[in-house]
């Protein structure tokens, strides 16, 4: 089923007063660069499963996440699928491919019900144009990201895999937790166990001993998607053990689960496979 259509070049459709407006990298344009936008973004209606953009298809444009979560994936020559990334609202994606002028290297999955605004590609380029600081925007954004690559190198070689899962736990928890009034946290994971582990970088088989470890240990409960946390302090202590005590509290690993859940996307950035690719 192809996913539904709506023009939103309607006054009371504008970006400006789209909820993710100032946390995209949309919102430093000036009025005529948001007339240009408004013009040429279409918003699209996604259900769970339905693909935004596939690996290897020509690039049309760009994508701001408005609503719902999607799933960056590249598949390998036999058609396995790698989950790399997860994208949130505010996110654009597809600019990448689109300033190379290629392909998609990646494609992108709704992993729930999802809202996407669609900018196609002479409305970017006109908004380029005129606008350098959201090229720039653009620029930086694609530097932080290979900048987490290379963090990823290293935790890659230097962490285990029950402390590159219990990370992205940690991530997931700010993003999808929930806190009770025990102080305890659950999280309603958005994707499978086989994702979890590549996202980890580690075999589905891996990934199961160390749930079960986890779950003996009294860390965490798997049920499903649904995982259970007892303690936030006794998860966050398996990251302070991997350092030394003077570097614990600089660690740019641990995200921190007190602010924004903006503010630690670059946490879930970091834990992309190193073989990630543009989107």
């Amino acid at each position: 089923m192809q996913p539904m259509t709506h023009s939103c070049a309607r006054p009371e459709s504008s970006c400006v007063i789209c909820h993710v407006w100032r946390r995209s990298d949309w919102h430093e344009l000036e009025e005529a660069g948001r007339q240009l936008l408004g013009r040429g973004r279409h918003r699209k209606d996604y259900n769970s499963g339905e693909i935004v953009f596939a690996q290897g298809a020509e690039n049309d444009g760009v994508y701001c996440i408005s609503g719902g979560t999607v799933g960056i994936r590249r598949l390998d020559h036999n058609g396995n699928s790698v989950l790399l990334g997860l994208a949130y609202p505010g996110d654009t994606i597809g600019y990448r491919s689109f300033l190379t002028g290629g392909e998609h290297k990646t494609s992108a999955e709704a992993l729930g019900p999802s809202v996407l605004c669609h900018i196609d590609r002479a409305t970017l380029s006109g908004l380029l144009a005129g606008s350098p600081a959201l090229g720039l925007r653009f620029l930086k954004r694609s530097i932080g990201e290979l900048e987490h690559a290379h963090e990823m190198m290293f935790r890659q070689a230097t962490l285990s895999n029950r402390h590159k899962l219990v990370h992205l736990l940690l991530v997931l928890a700010v993003k999808h937790g929930q806190r009770h009034a025990n102080g305890s946290r659950s999280i309603e994971l958005p994707v499978s166990r086989r994702d979890l582990a590549s996202m980890v970088g580690a075999r589905h088989e891996t990934i199961s001993r160390i749930i079960g470890r986890l779950e003996t240990d009294g860390i965490a409960h798997f049920s499903g998607r649904q995982v259970t946390i007892p303690s936030m302090e006794a998860l966050t202590a398996e990251i302070d053990a991997c350092f030394p005590p003077d570097r614990r509290g600089a660690c740019s690993a641990k995200p921190a689960l007190g602010r924004d859940p903006r503010l630690d996307a670059g946490s879930l950035a970091a834990l992309r496979v190193v073989t990630a690719g543009p989107t």
